[in-house]
């Protein structure tokens, strides 16, 4: 190979190279402000939520099965098909004694609580608050019913559902954890509240037994979320669930930026083996650039003694 393809290769290999630690760089510096995103430090992200629960992000149910897996796994968002495998993971998980929580107000989620053999079903329309005087009718504390460890006092909710039942349930399994206060049901989301739309006092937060664990549902996926996190009650709650650590599962990211992607997919079995892989493998190129530098200078210093030793 000549010298001219031997060094053109040698750029080719140090601009890759570059390229690949740029985007990393790039992956991890970079701010996002997607909602629910565990990298947006703003108020709609989960950022704080991320860095108290010390168990790591997934995006896949299938991660939860495994000896490394706290008890506690917290569905941040829900929605979206199940799998067989999905399903069989988190059962194992409960039939160990693990706690499910699962935030989300997507009624798609009533797929994956059928499958556990939950009985609650997240219900149509976000709940209005009637008798305050609030900025955000959405928005409000709801009402404990202090028979729970896991305390509801003074939780806020930011954008809830409420928790209905399957028509055949008897409801003598599930704990009411938290209600709403009085509060209609703004069924063709218009954000007002006609005369014919229901009003009521809503479950809002449910637990449910399964096998020797527990499913515990919450008709809001931002109960968590950073700017929920000014308030005391959210802020209690969210220690109180990552107190031992805690496993967040993110089963939606098709709405997340790409390098919010690329950042949960480095966190996968394959992401880490991929950046393990490009790790040694980017090692090994510095290894044979700087052996290639080394010997191309010894070879140039060679050729200028012959030149020297000529013209004498």
């Amino acid at each position: 190979m000549s010298r001219y393809r031997t060094e053109r290769w040698v750029a080719l290999l140090v601009v890759g190279l570059a390229v690949v630690v740029l985007i990393l760089l790039v992956g991890t510096l970079t701010a996002t402000d997607a909602p629910l995103d565990p990298y947006n430090h703003g108020d709609a992200g989960t950022s704080r939520l991320v860095d108290a629960s010390r168990a790591g992000v997934i995006l896949s149910y299938t991660s939860v099965d495994g000896g490394a897996t706290p008890e506690t796994v917290i569905v941040v968002g829900g929605g979206g098909d199940v799998t067989t495998a999905d399903v069989a993971a988190l059962t194992r998980h409960l039939d160990s004694g693990g706690q499910v929580v699962i935030l989300t107000e997507d009624e798609r989620s009533n797929q994956l609580l059928a499958a556990l053999d939950v009985e609650t079903r997240i219900a149509a329309g976000y709940l209005l608050a009637t008798e305050q005087e609030s900025a955000s009718p959405t928005q409000f504390v709801v009402a404990d019913r202090g028979d729970d460890a896991l305390g509801f006092t003074s939780v806020q909710v930011n954008a809830a559902k409420p928790l209905g039942v399957t028509d055949s349930s008897d409801s003598t399994t599930r704990r009411v954890l938290a209600w709403s206060v009085p509060a209609g049901r703004d069924l063709n989301g218009d954000g007002q509240l006609g005369a014919a739309e229901p009003r009521g006092s809503y479950p809002v937060a449910v637990a449910e037994p399964v096998g020797v664990g527990q499913v515990i549902v919450v008709g809001d996926a931002s109960l968590l979320t950073n700017g929920q996190w000014q308030v005391e009650g959210n802020r209690q709650l969210a220690r109180t669930l990552t107190e031992d650590g805690a496993m967040l599962v993110y089963p939606q990211t098709a709405g997340f930026p790409p390098v919010t992607q690329l950042r949960l997919g480095l966190n996968t079995p394959r992401g880490t083996l991929f950046g393990l892989s490009l790790f040694c493998g980017g090692g090994v190129v510095l290894v044979w650039l700087g052996a290639w530098i080394s010997t191309r200078d010894g070879e140039s210093g060679s050729d200028s003694a012959v030149l020297k030793f000529t013209l004498r």
